[in-house]
């Protein structure tokens, strides 16, 4: 009953396009970001991953608090599942009980971006800015990897090589097992009454906006 309520204050379009983001998301494939402590990159990586059709995403703030910029987010955390952590260690054995493969970015790495396989559940972890992916969280990885550059230029800012990392992934997955996401049906369920109440928020708030806008004229 629930549900029919909300999908009667909304438009049927606006529900059409939630129903359509909600069939190709994707829990086997997420994030991890260590210690970002700039808040435009924190918003940027956020809004690739929601983007790019994840739902949740792992932060670790042992040194610094992850504070995405709302001008910059523009919303995108609305709809995403955020999970913090004090230390690189619980996060790395939270993505490990989940199943996760986990594959930190490592300018030293041996291994290329395009051989990993990404058929499986997976964690792409990045470090924090300049300094990079920690000693534990390149010791509690399953494999290092970098992204192949054939400039001068030694590395991506950490918010650009997150969206290259999260293209080239969903690519993939998308080439060998369909555009189709993979919540279960009970999970798909729960995010879309959740998602529904964003919705509702959402134009509620652009309408104030815009009955703001013309008692000004």
């Amino acid at each position: 009953m629930g549900n029919r309520r909300l999908e009667a204050l909304i438009e049927p379009r606006r529900i059409a396009r939630l129903d359509d983001v909600l069939s190709r998301r994707t829990r086997n494939l997420t994030l991890l970001l260590e210690d970002l402590y700039d808040p435009h990159n924190a918003s940027a990586c956020l809004r690739s991953a929601e983007a790019f059709g994840l739902q949740d995403i792992y932060v670790v703030e042992a040194e610094n608090r992850f504070t995405p910029n709302q001008r910059v987010v523009q919303g995108a955390q609305q709809w995403l599942d955020l999970f913090r952590f004090e230390d690189t260690g619980s996060c790395l054995n939270a993505l490990r009980a989940r199943g996760y493969r986990i594959y930190a970015s490592d300018l030293a790495a041996t291994c290329s971006l395009e051989s990993l396989d990404f058929t499986q559940p997976t964690a792409l972890a990045f470090g924090a800015e300049h300094s990079g992916a920690s000693s534990a969280l390149l010791r509690g990885a399953d494999a290092t990897f970098r992204i192949p550059m054939r400039g001068f230029s030694q590395s991506f800012n950490v918010s650009v090589a997150v969206a290259l990392c999260l293209y080239h992934a969903i690519t993939e997955r998308t080439r060998l097992l369909g555009p189709a996401g993979d919540l279960s049906p009970g999970e798909r369920e729960v995010l879309r009454d959740r998602w529904l109440e964003v919705a509702l928020k959402r134009g509620e708030t652009i309408a104030r906006t815009l009955r703001r806008g013309r008692d000004t004229v």
